[in-house]
């Protein structure tokens, strides 16, 4: 079954004055409508047709809000013991359209 995993720098949150929550929370109110489930903080999984959708919406919204990748010591994509490190991937993405991030 696809998972997602979110886990942040609990200094970085400190430094920047967030919670682990705060961040989740938008992630957690769009996927509700998807029937998503948070089988543990910031681990949401989903299974069917549409079990993307764990993937699809935060990355939308990583996307508008980039400081998030300064905040994730970790995010990846789980299926099947496959496992893709997103944070890596949109990272070297926007490298290669000429944004870099430290």
């Amino acid at each position: 079954m696809p998972t997602v995993t979110f886990k942040f720098n609990k200094e970085k949150l400190k430094e920047y004055g967030k919670t682990e929550d705060e961040l989740l929370n938008p992630f957690r109110k769009a996927l509700k409508t998807w029937d998503v489930s948070e089988i543990a903080p910031g681990v949401f999984q989903k299974d069917g047709k549409d079990a993307l959708v764990i993937l699809d919406f935060p990355l939308m919204y990583i996307r508008k809000n980039l400081y998030y990748l300064q905040l994730l010591d970790e995010w990846t994509l789980d299926i099947g013991g496959h496992i893709e490190n997103c944070k890596e991937e949109l990272i070297n993405y926007h490298r290669e359209h000429g944004q870099a991030f430290e």
